[in-house]
């Protein structure tokens, strides 16, 4: 129930963990710098579990009556990426491929199914959810997460005007390149998914046009689009706009009052002529997380045993035989050239979830036999640990103190964690933007992308090059060095704080819609 007496706040976001992420870091920020401010949350029953994980670290950190001000609400339909992930649409299978100019064009062709992936019919049906769930909170201040259409237009249209904003987990590039003189999206910024190098070089200057034409027809002459409108109009009444990702600015700024609060700032991106008004640069939002001492006590104490790599490649990557092999040896390099250095305790933990089609995927028998035999050694004196799960959350193991290297799939949750605790990076993209985070590693000086040739996989040898280079190589110590001033610059907590504070600014009536910044 609420508390009339309580100022309230109402999100709107899809359960999918790569957006949720922000969300609940935002809301654990909010109770903490208000208590007296109700935080009801909108989204898809799969939400139930990550957000009953947040409420109970409230609690244990703030007490229950902090953790009775959050207060869920399930919206019907399908989220964004279970949506996207149908027989018919856009599936991860569309982006994890080589980017080569023919699966480029094919990717980019379906792109209004990647932001727009459901239904005309759909769309209007979580739309009138959304609605009927912000007549029954009635809030002071509504946040919706970018990939969340329904959400998006709902809040654009609602008249009276009433003060929303809205949260994105992505970084500055996605929203600023339409304010940038000179139309440097063209010929200065790769498009994503394309793995072209920043700044873009004179020869791909033509193919990343190319790139950002096909995109372009694509957005704005999308049937798929044309379809959603006009069923808009027949059921919600003629007049109102359709927002997506791609009116938030990435064709062109988004319409004004509109302003987009982004887990990234000007440090940690490619640099840029203008940060356009209706940005809001946050740095990295990240979830708080527990110690790994209370997480996993004996995983603690192994850690504490000697510097540690983490290898994560995030909740959509499978490993058959085949894959892990090439990792295999690439860290069997890696710890023979440790071995006469001031590393040579090195140890290892890798998160290797397998396809169920290669054999037992419980041990190490049959055809997985040959991963325990490459790295025999250090398995037997347990320094290597190869698991399909961790209980404690990523982050906990990060700021552990023994990490001194992740090893990550470029996501932006990866990314920004991995720069809150001051740790080099590894990267090896697969899809989408995680070719851009790639870049920003090493353009940034913290990281190598260690498959740029293997791409959207890995080989044995590019790999061990990136390990190697990052972790014994003659500029080790200097991405150490950058990636601790880094750290320094975004401690943990600082992005959610920011994200906090502007929607209570909004709560506050210091920032209304009505006036938001000039575009």
């Amino acid at each position: 129930m609420s508390n009339p007496g309580k100022r309230k706040v109402l999100i709107f976001s899809d359960c999918d963990f790569g957006q949720a992420n922000v969300v609940l870091s935002t809301i654990y920020a909010l109770v903490c710098a208000d208590p007296n401010v109700e935080i009801h949350v909108a989204s898809q029953p799969g939400m139930q579990g990550q957000l009953s994980r947040i409420i109970k670290q409230v609690s244990n950190d703030l007490g229950s009556a902090a953790a009775e001000s959050i207060k869920t609400h399930d919206l019907v339909g399908l989220s964004h990426w279970e949506a996207m992930e149908r027989p018919g649409n856009p599936n991860l299978d569309s982006w994890a491929c080589d980017p080569t100019i023919p699966n480029m064009v094919s990717m980019l062709s379906v792109l209004p199914g990647i932001t727009l992936p459901w239904s005309a019919e759909e769309f209007v049906e979580i739309y009138r959810d959304v609605e009927r769930i912000w007549g029954e909170v009635q809030p002071d201040v509504t946040v919706a997460e970018n990939f969340f259409a329904p959400a998006l237009t709902f809040c654009h249209n609602l008249r009276p005007k009433t003060p929303w904003i809205v949260l994105a987990p992505n970084t500055i590039k996605e929203f600023a390149l339409s304010a940038q003189p000179g139309l440097p999206s063209f010929w200065k910024y790769p498009i994503f998914n394309s793995a072209i190098s920043y700044p873009v070089p004179l020869h791909q200057i033509p193919l990343n046009i190319f790139y950002n034409v096909v995109a372009m027809i694509a957005i704005l002459t999308s049937r798929r689009r044309r379809r959603c409108i006009n069923h808009m109009n027949e059921q919600l009444g003629r007049g109102l706009q359709l927002i997506t990702i791609n009116e938030l600015g990435l064709l062109a700024p988004p319409p004004p009052g509109i302003r987009v609060m982004v887990a990234n700032s000007p440090d940690i991106d490619f640099p840029f002529e203008v940060i356009p008004d209706f940005m809001v640069p946050c740095g990295p939002i990240t979830r708080p997380a527990a110690l790994i001492s209370t997480e996993d006590p004996e995983l603690a104490i192994w850690l504490g045993r000697g510097p540690t790599v983490y290898m994560n490649l995030g909740t959509h990557r499978s490993f058959d035989v085949a894959k892990a092999t090439e990792v295999a040896y690439a860290f069997r390099s890696l710890f023979d050239a440790a071995k006469t250095s001031h590393l040579s305790n090195l140890q290892l933990i890798w998160k290797m979830p397998r396809v169920a089609s290669e054999g037992d995927t419980s041990g190490f028998e049959g055809p997985w036999k040959e991963i325990k035999d490459i790295l025999e050694s250090e398995i037997d004196q347990d320094r290597v640990r190869i698991v399909d799960w961790i209980t404690a959350e990523p982050k906990s193991l990060l700021q552990s103190g023994h990490v001194v290297c992740s090893v990550n799939h470029g996501g932006s949750n990866s990314f920004h964690e991995a720069i809150c605790c001051g740790i080099p990076q590894v990267i090896l993209p697969g899809w989408a933007d995680c070719y851009d985070f790639a870049l920003r590693a090493e353009f940034l000086g913290i990281g190598r992308w260690a498959s740029r040739t293997a791409r959207p996989l890995w080989k044995r040898d590019e790999l061990a090059k990136g390990l190697e280079e990052v972790l014994l190589g003659p500029q080790a110590m200097e991405m150490i060095k950058r990636a601790q001033e880094l750290a320094k610059r975004h401690p943990e907590g600082a992005g959610r704080d920011r994200a906090a504070e502007e929607i209570l600014k909004l709560l506050d009536g210091n920032n209304t819609n009505g006036v938001n910044g000039k575009h």
